[in-house]
């Protein structure tokens, strides 16, 4: 085994157990990022959550120099006719792919290249898709300067190699849970952002402002003059009649946001309505669910847990014995790494409502 080998083999070990370290979501990337920097060879990166269900990118940590262009580079990345797609790769059965590799060398080809990318000095650009078994959860978007080599096939195999413990990390970050007795936040009056056809904000109810304020990196995207990153291809799948113009969030405070895309119809005809709003206690339940693997019938037992029922009520409903009730609950404090019934209560913080 070469030199470069080894190191890739111990990469992927270092990656592997950030999937099981009892980690924040951020401190993960940030280990995680460093030593593939080291092994891949680039300076600037991009790496956004995913919405497992819609794979829309949410919120994530970025070091490059087009932030306030980021929007127009999702609706084009988005628009359905650019290369290196997130949600295409993620879909696909390949995770990893570069701009290079899919426009034949020819950059120009690919529109947010084209138009966003080329102008800050960026080359060739890899898009890795952060996915485990239970789902996509994240993208790493690698960049090289203009005047570097273009992503070769072993970067690339490495990068794919890469994703399925880049996924369980990000999965496992998203998992970490918070101090026990933290307030549940009251609900937050829902908010209507108009858009028009480019994008840019029409009108915005006082609930939106109030929303907006409350995302990670608020005073940074103001200072930009931007909107929250993931409403921008949510807007662009609506404003193409594409399904799944939706995403669940989770903003600075801990509650949970659904944002939702629709197209305006008469005289707001080629303006799209973006809703902020609490998520449901259903949604949020079957998130978190989600993150930790929880089988169905895990979901069963810890929904009647969080909907007040002992173990006595709870056996009657599920229709099985307290000893295999036992069982599932074992399961689900070893999968939510938590020790009791009232951990579990603090963790989904009133998502009682999801079977």
């Amino acid at each position: 085994m070469g030199g470069i080998d080894r190191q890739r083999t111990r990469c992927l070990e270092r990656l592997d157990r950030l999937a099981s370290a009892t980690l924040d979501r951020e401190s993960i990337q940030r280990e995680a990022i460093a030593d593939i920097q080291r092994l891949v060879g680039f300076d600037r990166w991009c790496w956004p959550l995913a919405d497992p269900e819609t794979l829309l990118p949410l919120g994530g940590v970025a070091e490059h120099d087009y932030g306030p262009q980021v929007p127009r580079a999702l609706e084009l990345e988005y628009s359905g006719s650019d290369f290196a797609a997130k949600d295409v790769l993620a879909r696909g059965a390949g995770p990893a792919e570069s701009l290079s590799g899919e426009t034949s060398g020819d950059l120009a080809r690919s529109p947010r290249w084209n138009e966003v990318m080329r102008g800050v000095g960026i080359g060739d650009v890899a898009v890795v898709t952060c996915r485990d078994a239970l789902g996509c959860w994240g993208w790493i978007e690698a960049y090289r300067d203009g005047g570097d080599r273009p992503f070769r096939d072993d970067d690339l195999e490495f990068l794919t190699s890469a994703g399925p413990a880049l996924g369980s990390a990000l999965r496992r970050g998203l998992g970490y849970t918070p101090p026990l007795g933290r307030d549940v936040p009251e609900p937050r009056t829902t908010g209507v952002i108009v858009l028009n056809a480019d994008l840019a904000v029409v009108s915005a109810t006082e609930g939106a402002r109030a929303w907006l304020d409350t995302f990670p990196l608020a005073r940074l995207f103001a200072v930009w003059g931007i909107l929250p990153a993931v409403l921008y291809p949510a807007a662009v799948r609506a404003r193409t009649g594409a399904t799944e113009a939706r995403a669940l969030d989770q903003v600075a405070d801990g509650r949970w946001v659904v944002i939702e895309a629709a197209p305006l119809e008469g005289e707001g005809g080629g303006k799209i309505a973006v809703t902020l709003r609490d998520a449901t206690p259903r949604e949020t339940f079957g998130r978190r669910c989600r993150v930790y693997g929880l089988s169905r019938r895990e979901r069963q037992v810890a929904a009647a847990l969080l909907a007040g029922l002992d173990t006595r009520a709870a056996t009657q409903r599920l229709y099985i014995s307290p000893h295999t009730f036992q069982d599932h609950l074992k399961s689900v404090f070893e999968k939510m790494s938590i020790h009791s019934r009232r951990e579990l209560l603090a963790l989904f913080s009133g998502s009682q409502d999801g079977r």
